[in-house]
């Protein structure tokens, strides 16, 4: 009952939220607060963004929570599992609501701690490698964050949002390389897909609204300070991470995986909607995406959790005869992820497609479109192959009640469904991009051309197939980068900690105290010989 009072308070905090959200959007309203705890200053900034994504995160975590007493309730450790979930969904809030450097980072490493933890949650070797590759790179992100408020103290202010990029050019730099790291765009991708080890309640909102968007929330915020040089790079790191992931998904047979990806792909979109001056097509993109993504991640855990743990779509044929509602709502949200007409993911990602070709960015954009086709592609292989295929090797023992997820799954499939079109009506309020006919036409070719690549194109075995299945050599990649680190701590523990401070230190201390404690005790047994001596002489004299 407890763990429904904790969610019954998110929605209640979500609904507060997103109510505040409409009126400050409509008064065009900012709020500052600071709250003083001992000798540290919080200070949160709340408009209508903040607020809106505020609701969000606590709509997707309360229907997480919900779900995941059904998913993880069997488990030992699930009451340390709930507490950790918590702390991961509330360090998110810190983060959305920060205006300064010391509340930014109060939430940027509650997020790194506490997704470690849960991805560990398992204790097995795969967990522990994933933990360990997610931790590194997040890890690098924190250096650069610890880097800029060293800065911001010289220039004598935390305030990020309100810093001009002419005197703190340095700071917009590292913030924006720490948004790099956690909203895993390339060089730094690899972590996204392995952390996949962790529950599935936590990977619906890791690839949804919590983790992997604090990158991308940072970078709205700190979009009006960007230069011309930051959008290019944005530009071009945001359709390689699209268009790569997307090929990748291709050669991908893992359920989870392939959800992982497709997050890597969207996050590119996102950023190539940043990099081309659309923060607010990219919110619009990051709002639409997390109600479709968190409940692809559900949808895919209720099949895996109720066919033993199979997570090969090749043996998972005929699911849908089974568990109707999971199949039906797994497919609808995988037609938003296409940007199928009027669901929630086709209203902003046709809006920063239609803008990156007014934009005459010919290789990025093309990019961009070729990332959509691909997503189109493999998402309709998943749904054919796992779903409806009858020619697979369908795992004969299936076990549980999709009736128990009801709640969350019908919760998010509202989102997916009308989450688009309530959000463009409510802060949008604009007409559809002025584009030629052409353009709308070769958005729908490229649906079409995806679908059917998808239902009939196969990856044979080759190297361009383990180039893929290996994703480029990134994860690869990032080991050798971060084993000269690893091995030099490794050498400074052994030769340092066990070595020389280890003599220097403790070791001189405890010979020397047993040294001096010998000594002591020679003393004080020729003392006390000495003073006997002394005392029988002198009776025997008197």
């Amino acid at each position: 009952m407890t763990y429904y009072l904790y969610s019954f308070f998110l929605l209640i905090l979500g609904c507060v939220s997103m109510g505040l959200s409409l009126f400050f959007y409509s008064s065009d309203f900012i709020y500052l607060v600071s709250v003083s705890f001992l000798s540290f200053i919080y200070q949160a900034h709340l408009d209508w963004i903040s607020l809106s994504f505020l609701f969000l995160v606590s709509l997707i975590s309360s229907q997480v929570l919900i779900y995941s007493i059904y998913y993880m309730g069997e488990e030992v450790f699930y009451e340390r599992f709930k507490y950790l979930l918590l702390l991961f969904v509330f360090s998110m809030a810190f983060l959305i609501v920060s205006s300064d450097g010391l509340s930014l980072l109060l939430g940027w490493d509650g997020l790194g701690v506490t997704s470690y933890a849960l991805i560990l949650f398992y204790s097995n070797p795969k967990s522990s490698s994933s933990g360990m590759i997610t931790a590194l790179s997040n890890r690098v992100g924190d250096i650069l964050i610890l880097w800029s408020l060293g800065l911001s103290y010289v220039l004598g202010s935390w305030d990020y949002m309100f810093i001009s990029i002419e005197s703190s050019y340095l700071v917009i730099v590292l913030l924006f390389l720490a948004s790099l790291t956690k909203s895993a765009q390339i060089p730094f991708s690899a972590w996204l897909p392995a952390a996949m080890a962790a529950p599935t309640p936590v990977s619906s909102l890791v690839h949804s609204s919590t983790l992997v968007t604090a990158g991308v929330f940072l970078m709205i915020r700190l979009s009006p300070s960007f230069s011309h040089t930051g959008n290019f790079l944005l530009i071009l790191l945001g359709s390689m991470t699209a268009l790569l992931s997307g090929l990748v998904a291709m050669a991908e047979y893992d359920f989870k995986r392939i959800i992982a990806l497709s997050t890597l792909s969207q996050l590119g979109v996102m950023m190539f909607s940043l990099g081309i001056g659309c923060p607010l097509l990219c919110y619009f993109h990051l709002f639409a995406h997390a109600l479709f993504k968190a409940l692809l991640f559900m949808c895919s855990g209720v099949i895996i959790h109720s066919s033993g743990g199979t997570q090969d779509i090749r043996r998972l044929g005929s699911i849908s005869s089974l568990l109707p509602f999971s199949c039906l709502a797994l497919s609808v949200a995988s037609l938003s992820l296409m940007g199928f007409p009027f669901l929630a993911g086709f209203y902003s990602k046709d809006m920063i497609i239609e803008s990156s070709s007014m934009e005459l960015l010919l290789f990025p954009s093309l990019a961009i479109l070729v990332a959509a086709l691909l997503t189109c592609s493999y998402s309709f292989r998943l749904m054919s192959v796992s779903l409806t295929s009858f020619s697979c090797n369908w795992v004969s023992f299936i076990k549980g009640d999709e009736g128990d997820y009801t709640i969350p799954l019908g919760t998010l499939y509202s989102g997916a469904l009308f989450g688009g079109v309530l959000f463009y009506w409510s802060f949008l309020g604009m007409e559809s991009l002025l584009v030629s006919s052409l353009e709308k036409f070769s958005l729908l070719v490229c649906l079409s051309v995806g679908i059917y690549t998808g239902l009939n194109m196969t990856l044979n075995k080759g190297f361009m197939f383990d180039f893929l299945c290996t994703m480029a050599f990134l994860p690869s990649l990032t080991f050798l980068l971060g084993f000269p680190y690893l091995k030099s701590g490794d050498i400074i523990y052994n030769q340092g900690d066990q070595g020389w401070v280890e003599y220097l230190g403790p070791s001189i201390q405890s010979t020397s105290i047993t040294y001096l404690s010998s000594m002591n005790d020679i003393f004080m047994s020729v003392g006390f010989k000495l003073l006997l001596l002394v005392s029988f002489t002198g009776i025997w004299l008197i």
